[in-house]
């Protein structure tokens, strides 16, 4: 796919640009505990400026202050790559607080530390999904492209993609993405990362109207859903 190819042709059908994503890692074992802290508040601090909750705002902005105050101090927890993570992180909590011009910038110097595959991923998932937000999309497929060729697996990754595939009018290719999903069901379950995003992201339960394969995965996960949360015969009065 070619990326000059990649014209805003059908812009009648995108959706309405949603500011606000979710933060996700891959393990929880792979996050320091101030990491681990930073990516609570900025899920909490994302969830407030959707409800514009201006005194939960008002907190969550202090708490990562403070946080990243710490993690500077102890360069990155003893990271041993601090220079990307330091500024990994600042660029996670300036996206949160809604400043997405600044962390791109911060993401991109960020970028020129990734010594790893995954800190590629990382970053320019990052920076995919911001450009998005921001209204980017052709931009945001650029990025895409680079975290994906990064890790074909990564499921944040994919999802960044459909959504700038979507908006940049690569209805099909962006449905395939989710047709992926249900191809392997054992991705879909109560803990994955995807079940984070079709339970908590906004903006990809707002694409289920346009992408088929996306309305099957939703149907298939509340099923899932309903069927986990019945009580088994011990339990019932």
């Amino acid at each position: 796919m070619s990326q000059s190819s990649f014209n805003n042709q059908f812009t009648e059908q995108t959706s309405e640009h949603i500011t606000s994503t979710i933060v996700t890692a891959s393990c929880q074992n792979e996050l320091s505990p101030i990491e681990a802290a930073i990516m609570d508040c900025c899920n909490t601090l994302h969830e407030a400026q959707d409800r514009r909750d201006q005194l939960t705002i008002r907190e969550m902005q202090k708490q990562l202050e403070n946080l990243l105050d710490r993690y500077d101090q102890t360069d990155g927890e003893d990271h041993p790559n601090p220079a990307w993570a330091r500024a990994n992180q600042r660029a996670l909590a300036l996206s949160a607080m809604g400043l997405i011009d600044q962390a791109i910038r911060l993401e991109l110097a960020a970028l020129k530390y990734a010594d790893t595959p995954r800190r590629q991923e990382i970053s320019y998932g990052n920076l995919a999904d911001r450009c998005l937000r921001l209204g980017e999309a052709d931009r945001a497929v650029e990025f895409f492209l680079d975290a994906i060729n990064a890790n074909p697996e990564s499921v944040p990754v994919l999802i960044t993609g459909a959504h700038s595939l979507f908006e940049a009018g690569y209805i099909e290719q962006a449905d395939t993405i989710f047709k992926t999903f249900l191809d392997n069901p054992q991705m879909l379950s109560p803990s994955s990362e995807l079940g984070a995003y079709l339970d908590c992201d906004i903006r990809t339960r707002n694409l289920c109207e346009h992408l088929p394969s996306l309305a099957i995965l939703y149907t298939k996960w509340i099923s899932m859903n309903a069927q986990s949360s019945k009580p088994s015969k011990g339990d019932q009065q």
